[in-house]
């Protein structure tokens, strides 16, 4: 088991959440964060992650909650990179 696995399994259980939810949007939400802060700007990617829980919590809270707002944000991630390209 990964050091990452141990913290969110301390912090599933800290703050009374679904570990199968966690385990199921753990790559997804990494992954978006990654693009985030190559892409767009570092300081946005875990800013983004708060509001993408945010959002999701406001919800229902469920695995498809956080796969909807992922979606949303990739979208706003692509349009990004368009009216910015990469030196």
């Amino acid at each position: 088991m990964s050091e990452l696995d141990v913290w969110l399994g301390q912090v599933t259980t800290a703050l009374d959440l679904a570990p199968e939810v966690v385990a199921e949007v753990t790559g997804p939400v990494l992954d978006i964060v990654r693009d985030i802060a190559h892409d767009v700007v570092r300081p946005g990617a875990p800013m983004t992650a708060f509001l993408i829980g945010l959002a999701a919590g406001a919800g229902d809270g469920d695995a498809a909650a956080v796969r909807d707002r992922l979606a949303q944000v990739a979208t706003l991630v692509d349009a990004w990179r368009a009216e910015h390209p990469a030196d």
